[in-house]
């Protein structure tokens, strides 16, 4: 009996956490396509030099966290695909 209480409990937090992420990850995109308009628009605004003295010191890491801590409306897939197109 506990056991099914607990696993309904997991469950509905579980569903709850997802909602939520889902909702987050929305508003996220939103607040990007409002914010550049498109991949290009974002790759504009951002220091390139300083990405890539990142990328060049302490590696493609470093780099993806520095743009994600500069702009937060960019996902990790955004700032990944970024940081590996800046030129060498």
């Amino acid at each position: 009996m506990i056991e099914g209480i607990s696993s309904a409990i997991a469950v509905g937090v579980t569903t709850v956490l997802g909602v939520a992420s889902d909702h987050t990850t929305k508003k996220r995109k939103q607040a990007f396509w409002d914010r550049y308009g498109s991949f290009e628009g974002f790759r504009s605004q951002v220091d390139q030099e300083r990405v890539q003295g990142v990328r060049r010191e302490r590696g493609n890491v470093a780099a993806i966290k520095l743009v994600r801590d500069e702009y937060p409306y960019v996902s990790l897939a955004m700032a990944k695909r970024y940081v590996e197109e800046l030129p060498a």
